[in-house]
Parts: C-alpha cells; sequence; structure tokens
C-alpha cells in the first residue's frame, strides 16, 4: 500500500534520503521546513512523520498533537545524542525511533526504510499501539511473515487474533492469494469437517452435489484456522495429517489431493496445559507452533488506550454521521482504569456507543462511567458491590449515578420533543443534577428510581431498548425493574 510519510527537515542530505525511500517505493512524501503549519497539511492518512529536532525542537509535543488526528501514525526523530534514560522517557511519551546525528547515509537510509516497512504492514490492516509487545509483534511479523513456518497466535477473546494473521498474510509471499478463516469453537464437528475438508456429492444426506472446502479453496494462499483448540479428537487427527502430507480428502471421497496453503492457528486457551491435561494432540501442538505470538490482554497496554480510543472515535464519528472530536481527561482516565475483561472489542464496542449517546464534541466523564457501569453490571462477576450492600441496592445507585450523568442528554431530548409536540410535553418534569437538586432531595433512591425509569420510557415513547440505554443499564435489568414497580 501507499504510504503517507511527513517530513520537518531543512537538512537537505535528510531531505534527499527520505525522498530516495518515499520515491523507490512509490510512497508520497510531504516536506515541510518548520512545523507551524503541520496541522493545516491537508491529509487524509499519515502513516509516518519525521522531525528533525532542529526545526522542531518542541518535537515531543507536535507528535502528540498530530497523532491525535492520525493514531495510527509512526514517528521518528532525527536529533543530537541523547542519555539512555531521555530516550526511554521519549520513547514511552511519543517518539517511535530515535536516530542519533552525525547522519551516516547507509545507516539512516537503512533505519528509514525499516520504520516505512513497519508502518507500512502496522498500516495495512489497521495495527495501533505503540506498547513494547506489540512492536515485538510486529517485527515478528516483518521476519517470519516472508517464510513458510506455521504460526500459532495465543491471546484472550478479542485482543485482535484475526488482525494480526490477515497482517501476517499480507506480509508473506502469499499475499496475492486467498485468505480463508473459520472459527473452529462455532462449528459441530460434522460441519467443520466439511466446511474444511468439502464433500462428495451424496456424502451425506443433503450432500446434492460435491463441494469444495476451505483447504481447498486456499490452494496457494494462507488458512486462519481460530480457536483450534476447540477441535474434537478426529478433527485434530484429520488436521495434523494435512500438515504432515499436503493433502486433503473430501467427505465421501476415495482419493486425496495434494493443497499449497499456510496454516495460522489461534487459541484462546494455553494448548501447552491442554497436551499435558490429555485434551489437545502434543504432535499436533508442536506442528502448528512453528513460530508462537502471544498477543497481550489490553490492560497489559494500557498505554495504547489514549491511541485506540482516537481511532476507534474517528471510525465511529464517521460510521453514525457524528462531530465527536475526543474526550474529557477525566473520561480518558476512566477507560484507562477499566480492566477490560472483552480486550479491545469491548473497547471498540463502548466507544461505539459512547459516540452515538454523546450530546457533545467531548464525550463527557459521567456518560463514560454510567456506560462502564452498565458493562460491569453485565458481569456479575465484576460488579463493585461494597460490602454490607445487596445487589439491588448497588443497581440502585448505578442507575441513579447515570440519570444524573446523562441529565444533559434527556434534557435535549425533551427539548426536541417540546419543540415537536408542543404543549403536550409541557408537563413531563425533567431529572435534574446536582445543582438543581430541590425535587431530589428527601426521596428514597427508589422512588428516584421509579421516577427515572419512567420519564425514560415516556421520552422514548415506552422503547425499553432506548430507555435502557438512556438508563444506562442492560434490558433485562430494565424488565425486571418495571415489573418490580408494576410500570408495564
Amino acid at each position: 500500500m501507499e504510504l503517507q510519510i511527513l517530513a520537518v527537515t531543512t537538512d537537505e542530505q535528510v531531505r534527499q534520503i527520505v525522498h530516495y525511500i518515499a520515491d523507490s517505493q512509490e510512497d508520497v512524501v510531504t516536506f515541510l521546513n518548520e512545523p507551524v503549519h503541520i496541522m493545516s497539511v491537508p491529509l487524509d492518512a499519515l502513516h509516518l512523520l519525521v522531525i528533525d529536532e532542529a526545526a522542531a525542537q518542541n518535537y515531543l509535543s507536535l507528535i502528540k498533537r498530530v497523532r491525535k488526528r492520525h493514531p495510527g501514525m509512526d514517528a521518528m526523530v532525527i536529533g543530537g545524542p541523547k542519555s539512555e534514560e531521555i530516550l526511554t522517557r521519549e520513547r514511552h511519551e511519543a517518539v517511535d525511533y530515535y536516530y542519533s546525528r552525525p547522519i551516516d547515509h547507509v545507516a539512516f537510509e537503512a533505519a528509514l526504510r525499516h520504520r516505512t516497512d513497519l508502518a507500512r504492514l502496522k498500516a495495512s490492516t489497521g495495527i495501533i499501539g505503540r506498547a513494547p509487545a506489540i512492536e515485538e509483534i510486529v517485527e515478528a511479523i516483518l521476519q517470519v511473515g516472508p517464510t513458510e513456518v506455521p504460526i500459532l497466535i495465543e491471546g484472550e477473546s478479542g485482543t485482535g487474533k484475526d488482525v494480526i494473521a490477515r497482517t501476517i498474510h499480507l506480509a508473506s509471499r502469499r499475499k496475492g492469494g486467498p485468505f480463508e478463516a473459520i472459527n473452529c469453537a462455532s462449528l459441530a464437528e460434522g460441519v467443520l469437517e466439511s466446511e474444511l475438508f468439502g464433500h462428495e456429492k451424496g456424502a451425506f444426506t443433503g450432500a446434492v452435489a460435491r463441494r469444495e472446502g476451505l483447504f481447498e479453496r486456499a490452494d496457494r494462499g494462507t488458512v486462519f484456522l481460530d480457536e483450534v483448540g476447540e477441535m474434537s479428537p478426529n478433527m485434530q487427527v484429520r488436521l495434523l495429517r494435512v500438515l504432515e502430507s499436503g493433502e486433503v480428502l473430501r467427505v465421501g471421497g476415495i482419493k486425496s489431493f495434494r493443497v499449497d496453503i499456510r496454516i495460522i492457528a489461534a487459541t484462546n486457551r494455553n494448548l501447552g496445559e491442554a497436551v499435558r491435561e490429555g485434551k489437545f494432540r502434543q504432535d499436533l501442538y508442536y506442528r502448528l507452533k512453528g513460530v508462537n505470538l502471544h498477543l497481550p490482554p489490553l490492560r497489559d497496554r494500557k498505554e495504547d488506550i489514549p491511541h485506540l480510543v482516537d481511532q476507534f472515535i474517528l471510525q465511529a464519528s464517521a460510521r453514525h454521521g457524528k462531530d465527536v472530536k475526543g474526550v474529557e481527561s477525566g473520561a480518558l482516565r476512566r477507560i484507562s482504569e477499566y480492566s477490560w475483561p472483552g480486550n479491545i472489542r469491548e473497547l471498540r464496542n463502548l466507544i461505539d456507543t459512547l459516540v452515538v449517546l454523546s450530546s457533545t464534541q467531548k464525550i463527557a466523564a459521567e456518560l463514560v462511567a454510567s456506560q462502564l457501569a452498565k458493562e460491569e453490571m453485565e458481569s456479575p462477576s465484576l460488579l463493585p458491590v461494597a460490602l454490607h450492600r445487596s445487589k439491588d441496592e448497588a443497581e440502585r445507585e448505578m442507575i441513579y449515578a447515570s440519570i444524573l450523568a446523562l441529565h444533559r442528554d434527556v434534557r435535549e431530548i425533551l427539548d426536541i420533543l417540546r419543540d415537536q409536540r408542543g404543549g403536550a410535553w409541557e408537563g413531563l418534569r425533567e431529572v435534574r443534577t446536582d445543582a438543581q437538586r430541590e425535587g431530589i432531595d428527601g426521596r428514597s433512591l427508589n422512588q428516584i428510581e421509579r421516577e427515572a425509569i419512567t420519564q425514560a420510557l415516556l421520552v422514548t415513547g415506552g422503547n425499553r431498548r432506548k430507555a435502557s440505554e438512556i438508563l444506562g443499564i442492560s434490558e433485562r435489568t430494565l424488565y425486571r425493574k418495571i415489573k418490580e414497580y408494576g410500570l408495564v
């Protein structure tokens, strides 16, 4: 893919090398003598920012500003010698690679070419991450991608194993061939067997014609087997034969045929432990584990959360036609402190919801708090219930907090409805914030909760899904509360 490179430097030698690398790879480069107009450069995407310290001494703050607009961007800085302590601090803050002067033509060209290779690989599938573990994985993909070695990707659900698998394919010599993926845990054994190996006509009831399997369709390409640890013993044996012989036999067939495929497998289980427990074949395990890549959970790479949040906001805003520009600092702190059991998938889904619900350009901390409370409510084991306080009491307090937090959103909806319906809505009371407490003080949480649910239902015309979103609780919890308060 074509990279967009922005270089801020007045050094003619640096400019020549950057231009040469970009031109040799058919990338696009824009040069600036100074950073004053850097935010006004019309770029839809930016993959690599090269900054000369001599032209921009405030490069750390500059990189942070540009990265807000282009979260997946890599940053390379050219400057004078610095101590390892300073380099480590700057690496943690913003800099992906620091090249120390004096400029050696060969060394600088090699370093720049490597940074463009990394940037291209990450941009090809949207990998975002500056955590050392992610950098190591991308570096490993550059090394093993062009080879034929099998790769086993390990990581919790939602960590992006499918993205890494596709990135490996695009870094391989098979990138022009097919990429076929299947989740081994989502299909019954017989269905999985037919999907992988195909079947002959009459192989079983309903097999009215011969059908190619995934292995056959992926010839000269890559096969991604997600959740391979869930395969039955019989399917493990059949997969092992494919790996050992390179041959496939359709279900109901009598003659096998060769396929040219590379297999990438993924699991959220500890396969080594499964082997010791006799639940997974040892010979298959070592066949799959030519190279092992371990994806860290999001809670172990929290330095990447701000960049992921920025990227997901950009995507969600474009998808939903919203004008959300970011999150309040308090909101980002709450997001960073959450444990993210669902990892990147859960974060993406949360940001999507926040963008839809936000009535301001900056997502408020209160809105984040209410939605995270809802996330925790969906997982009872994670519900933060204090000692001597029941789950019901915790639920009421969360609903109360959600109503206060979303007061501005509810008020906007009411204003719109009043404009549209006129006086018919004048009697509808608003939920008041702490600054407007005259209708709240002195009432029990039960009374507040009942009124909040009643008003949410009124505002949404009885739509329970929308009412639950406003309240920051699940539909299941709302349904139970409606029955509890006799609001049916």
